[in-house]
């Protein structure tokens, strides 16, 4: 696969991003644009590239703002919604990409549901994973209902604090990734970073994650560091400020939604009501299906790539005969 993958570099909304693209390069291809979440890089849809890349489909990864070799702004209010949707827009006017389809993980997710929601017209599809649609709650900020629902040592939470970033340069990174991407602790326990240092038990990686692929991740975020990554935590509650107009707006694009039972995010007080008891479909009024899928975790489009590719592929590939160019009037 990494013979298969082409990386560029592409100047947009004032800063540098690092593309990695797989398959046709032209501009008739149906495009699929992949935004990924923490802490992971664009090498996490590896598979789903492979998958999508052989089926006709121009795949598009970027590393987003912070992570990577993507320009990383050391003020934490550089990584707002806005910074993060517009650097997507302003990725697919440079690559002179009018409409993709969009596939979302965790924060990705989080960024992939904004851009849907203010940039309807540029996504012909959706398919998000793990991490549901927000809506902005008038009456609570984000970070006391994490407070509230997990607790002032929930990672959320403490990624508020200045500096927390340092913390990861006690870490032996291999064993971090190892740990993180493994993980299947909810509430204060999930990501904890003084309970994964204080961890001394052997670490079996399961068949869905090489030496290879947290070699890679190591060794990125060794140049790089994490702050990038939290300082997506940092801006949620000024999202919650600056999203106040677009209270009860709707998410308007056809969407599929996937989730392994296993999540900590759909372990979330709250999450799995809001999910199946219609309070999605009425914030996503186009959503077609949200798939539960047995004995996941949160990483899930590595943990069951093959399944998440199909699901990605099956679904988006009807949109090719409903979408049609319009027709002028000879009048």
């Amino acid at each position: 696969m990494a013979a298969a993958v082409r990386h560029r570099t592409v100047e947009a909304n004032g800063i540098s991003m690092h593309v990695a693209e797989a398959g046709p390069a032209g501009a008739t291809a149906p495009a699929v644009l992949f935004v990924h979440g923490f802490p992971e890089l664009w090498y996490s849809w590896r598979h789903q590239m492979e998958h999508l890349a052989a089926r006709g489909y121009r795949c598009v990864a970027p590393d987003l703002r912070g992570y990577g070799g993507t320009t990383a702004p050391p003020e934490p209010t550089s990584y707002t919604i806005f910074h993060l949707v517009g650097d997507l827009v302003a990725l697919l006017d440079a690559l002179e990409l009018p409409q993709v389809f969009v596939v979302g993980h965790d924060w990705g997710a989080i960024v992939s549901w904004n851009l849907c929601l203010l940039r309807p017209d540029r996504v012909r599809a959706l398919v998000n994973l793990s991490v549901a649609f927000m809506p902005r709650r008038p009456a609570e900020k984000p970070l006391d209902y994490f407070r509230r629902a997990c607790g002032d040592d929930y990672y959320v939470c403490r990624f508020q604090e200045p500096g927390v970033e340092k913390e990861f340069t006690s870490f032996d990174l291999k064993r971090f990734f190892k740990l993180a991407l493994i993980v299947q602790t909810t509430g204060s326990s999930a990501m904890s970073l003084k309970k994964m240092r204080a961890s001394n038990k052997e670490i079996t990686l399961p068949p869905w994650l090489s030496e290879e692929d947290i070699s890679y991740l190591a060794s990125v975020y060794a140049k790089t560091g994490f702050a990038g990554g939290i300082n997506y935590y940092r801006c949620f509650d000024l999202n919650w400020e600056l999203m106040a107009p677009w209270t009860g707006a709707k998410v308007l694009v056809p969407t599929k939604f996937i989730v392994g039972d296993g999540d900590l995010a759909y372990h979330l007080p709250g999450v799995k009501s809001y999910i199946h008891k219609g309070g999605l479909k009425k914030d996503v009024p186009m959503l077609e299906e949200a798939v539960v899928i047995k004995g996941a975790g949160h990483f899930i489009q590595q943990e069951r790539a093959q399944e998440i590719s199909d699901h990605i592929y099956n679904y988006i590939k009807k949109f090719h005969t409903s979408v049609s160019s319009p027709k002028l009037s000879r009048l």
